[in-house]
């Protein structure tokens, strides 16, 4: 009898484990929450203070961010930005703050450790289809303290919904989470680890005494950035005469990505070779739509037998292959998602010892995001 029991211990033991996932030490955090309404006619008239014909628009949202950055101060926001822009926003980590303005997108760049800031975005010229609101996470232990940070940015929204006379059930929340590192920093040196059990953030919260809208979407998924290098590229036959040289170079690392992705489960993935930035987007259908600058990729979280999809431009060589890998509602057990990050990682590293990567001296960055979204309750 005490060798059945011990042998059943020592089951759960390895069933936990392989929930457990040890990241590096030095991994890097960020979160942000982005909140956007939208304007209407009567708050047009309402904060610029005179008839909808006479008003311009860059006095409308002048005023309106003026009173946005005041309850900000009250509540103790050190690194947010108002933005009317009708443009993607999108943050990552840097040691040097910057923001990056293109055509389609605006990039935040920032330390939460040491970066703070009160910036303001708008085009003057237009009304636009939503005002969104960045609330950027600093200081120590983003995860531990993401609760608290999402509660007191709700209650500030609240407040500003009623200063304004907006309806509170219109401001959508978006809560996002990254976490990023090089899944060969070991190899380099940092051999301290993290344990993380990478839960649902609803679960995470809600265990954290906060309670969330029953209405809300989740999406994981996590994109790893795989250098082109010299070696790689001297293991295909690649013409440049031809009308599309690089093609067997992408079909090279295609191949292997998806037969290795599969032994281990994997199968709602992407590999994106085209210089385009993926979106990746929670919806009732799978669909691929390029825009632009973007690659909008749209993923069903239920009742998908998989999917993937690769996209690249075979006339021309990119620095970087993005590898995309979306966790469906299967992906996720009681104790979260820590199987399937644990099994992406073996499946990265294995293929990247097959195209004769060296964790010593290469370096690919895994991007592990987390993202939740609601209305706000009226």
């Amino acid at each position: 009898m005490m060798l059945k029991h011990n042998s059943r211990i020592n089951l759960i033991r390895k069933r936990s484990a392989a929930d457990k996932v040890y990241v590096p030490h030095g991994a890097r955090e960020n979160q942000y929450l982005l909140v956007e309404f939208k304007p209407n006619l009567a708050l047009l008239e309402l904060i610029s203070g005179r008839d909808i014909n006479g008003v311009y628009f860059a006095d409308f949202y002048r005023n309106l961010s003026h009173s946005f950055f005041n309850l900000c101060e009250q509540y103790g926001f050190n690194n947010v930005s108002f933005i009317a822009k009708n443009k993607l926003v999108r943050v990552m980590y840097a040691e040097e703050q910057q923001v990056i303005e293109t055509e389609q997108q605006i990039l935040f760049m920032y330390n939460p450790k040491v970066h703070t800031g009160l910036r303001t975005f708008f085009n003057s010229e237009l009304l636009v289809d939503k005002i969104e609101l960045l609330f950027l996470a600093t200081g120590d232990e983003l995860r531990q303290n993401a609760p608290i940070f999402h509660q007191r940015v709700s209650k500030l929204i609240s407040k500003f919904g009623k200063l304004l006379g907006v309806d509170i059930g219109t401001f959508k929340m978006r809560d996002h989470q990254h976490l990023t590192y090089d899944i060969f920093s070991a190899n380099k040196g940092d051999k301290k680890t993290a344990t993380h059990g990478f839960r649902a953030m609803t679960t995470r919260y809600q265990q954290q005494s906060l309670i969330l809208p029953r209405e809300n979407s989740n999406m994981t998924f996590a994109v790893a950035n795989l250098p082109i290098n010299k070696n790689l590229l001297q293991q295909c036959d690649i013409d440049e005469s031809a009308d599309d040289p690089y093609n067997p170079l992408y079909t090279f690392v295609s191949d292997r990505f998806v037969k290795i992705a599969k032994q281990y489960n994997l199968n709602q993935l992407a590999i994106v070779a085209n210089g385009k930035i993926p979106i990746i987007r929670q919806d009732n259908e799978n669909y691929v739509l390029p825009k632009g600058e973007l690659l909008n990729l749209g993923f069903k979280p239920v009742g998908s037998g998989g999917i993937f999809v690769s996209q690249w431009d075979s006339k021309n060589l990119v620095d970087t292959m993005k590898l995309v890998f979306i966790a469906s509602e299967a992906n996720m057990n009681k104790r979260g998602y820590g199987r399937f990050v644990n099994h992406l990682t073996d499946a990265l590293k294995q293929l990247c010892l097959e195209l004769g990567y060296r964790g010593d001296s290469d370096t690919v960055i895994l991007r592990f995001h987390q993202h939740l979204m609601y209305l706000l309750p009226k």
